[in-house]
């Protein structure tokens, strides 16, 4: 792990610290007082790479530029230690006033009424009349909007130029001739390809998106709308056999090399740190990839099943623009976010860091100035909104420890501690009581 302090953690101290806010609610939603020394301070807290702190923080500067009775104090850290330190912040009624939400935790906040109800600013001010519907849609709470989608992104693999080059291999032409099977063949070459301390893929079996993608291929969701488990036993066996096999033949990196990676901090991935020539990773992420390695980086989709057109693959809202429910400030709040989604100066300096921008408008300014891996993203992001069967279940409270609960167990295969039936076996029981527990 790449933090002391993960999701598990972040559950531990919302179990207690969030179950004593729940009712703070909107008692800070009415008129907002008057500011100190004629100025409004907000607080702005994120997850994320040096990259997207430098673009924030610009357009930060934006702001306060044309409205400087406003002042903006950011914070970000790396996305493990964000929550439990978030929770701490909310807690002790410090809550910031702009939160970087993540969809896998929206159910969770918005049940203990933590964030800003958003839907009462549209569409005055916040205004999206050409965002994509699709998008927005799938990032409500029972029909609620707490938070605006910064841009979309789907789970892809990012693959090393140079590596598969070096190994004498490309990538297929169609996503539909991308199958696990010819993927476990196709990685295991490369493996051979480049010798001893490089594998043609990282490990991705402790990837909650990735087992999702894969359990959503053959037409089921990871959870139901009442916030149950939705896949079975022979689901998760069969991804727990299917990675155990690639470890076992060298396609995947080792569980050492893993232990000495990140999966969130894209400069301490198997990928930029040349171990692997692809990663499982959310689309967004390929700029920060990029900036971590001096290789080109490219971008495609996921493996799919055997005669199956549905991909799996979605778009999910890369993360969202909330608020505090407790905010002093919601109509500068309000202003503040449609600035951010609106103004043209605001658009460039984010660009496409945080994913494909949900407004056909914000798109086209961008355009001329991607590269091309951007483009491709683009093009990805089209194809999918177009062809691919949408989420609409929101992952519930329990979503963030059923994530931890796979890691571990999928360390605990890749150690040698379990087999993939026994995986699959815990991984399935473990699942039902996390529901259980957190859903209460």
């Amino acid at each position: 792990m790449d933090s002391t302090l993960g999701r598990r953690d972040f559950l531990k101290i919302s179990a207690g610290a969030l179950a004593g806010i729940g009712t703070l609610g909107v008692a800070g939603c009415g008129n907002e007082p008057a500011a100190r020394n004629g100025k409004k301070a907000l607080q702005f807290t994120f997850w994320g790479s040096t990259t997207r702190a430098t673009r924030t923080d610009k357009a930060v500067q934006l702001y306060q530029q044309l409205y400087p009775h406003t002042t903006i104090g950011t914070q970000f850290t790396d996305f493990n230690s964000y929550w439990p330190k978030l929770a701490t912040q909310i807690s002790g009624g410090s809550a910031p006033d702009l939160i970087q939400m993540d969809m896998r935790f929206i159910d969770q906040y918005q049940k203990k009424a933590l964030l800003l109800d958003l839907s009462r600013f549209i569409p005055q001010p916040i205004s999206l009349p050409d965002f994509n519907q699709v998008l927005l849609k799938g990032s409500e709470a029972e029909g609620v909007v707490y938070g605006i989608p910064f841009g979309g992104n789907f789970l892809g693999i990012l693959y090393d130029k140079n590596l598969l080059q070096k190994a004498g291999v490309e990538m297929p032409e169609q996503a539909r001739d991308w199958t696990w099977d010819g993927f476990a063949e196709y990685t295991l070459h490369i493996s051979k390809a480049l010798g001893p301390g490089v594998y043609g893929t990282e490990d991705a079996s402790a990837n909650i998106w990735a087992i999702e993608t894969f359990i959503r291929q053959r037409g089921k969701e990871l959870y139901t709308s009442e916030g149950q488990r939705a896949f079975n036993r022979q689901d998760a066996f069969d991804w727990f056999a299917y990675w155990d096999k690639l470890r076992k033949s060298g396609a995947c990196a080792t569980p050492a090399v893993e232990s000495e990676s990140s999966s969130t901090i894209p400069a301490l991935s198997t990928l930029a740190q040349r171990k692997a020539a692809i990663n499982f990773s959310p689309s967004n992420l390929i700029q920060a990839t990029q900036a971590a390695t001096p290789h080109n980086v490219g971008l495609f989709l996921c493996p799919s099943t055997t005669g199956l057109s549905d991909n799996g693959t979605y778009l999910k809202a890369s993360m969202l623009m909330s608020a505090s429910a407790t905010t002093q400030y919601p109509d500068e709040v309000a202003k503040f976010i449609t600035f951010l989604f609106t103004n043209n100066g605001a658009i460039k300096a984010l660009g496409i860091e945080r994913g494909i921008p949900g407004s056909a408008r914000a798109q086209a300014l961008l355009k001329p100035s991607l590269k091309l891996s951007d483009t491709i993203q683009l093009n990805l992001v089209h194809l999918i909104t177009a062809t691919s069967r949408p989420k609409l279940v929101l992952d519930p409270p329990g979503a963030g420890e059923v994530s931890d609960l796979l890691t571990m167990i999928a360390q605990g295969l890749s150690f040698g501690k379990l087999t993939a039936a026994e995986a699959a076996d815990t991984f399935v029981a473990q699942t039902d009581q996390a529901l259980e527990r957190v859903g209460v």
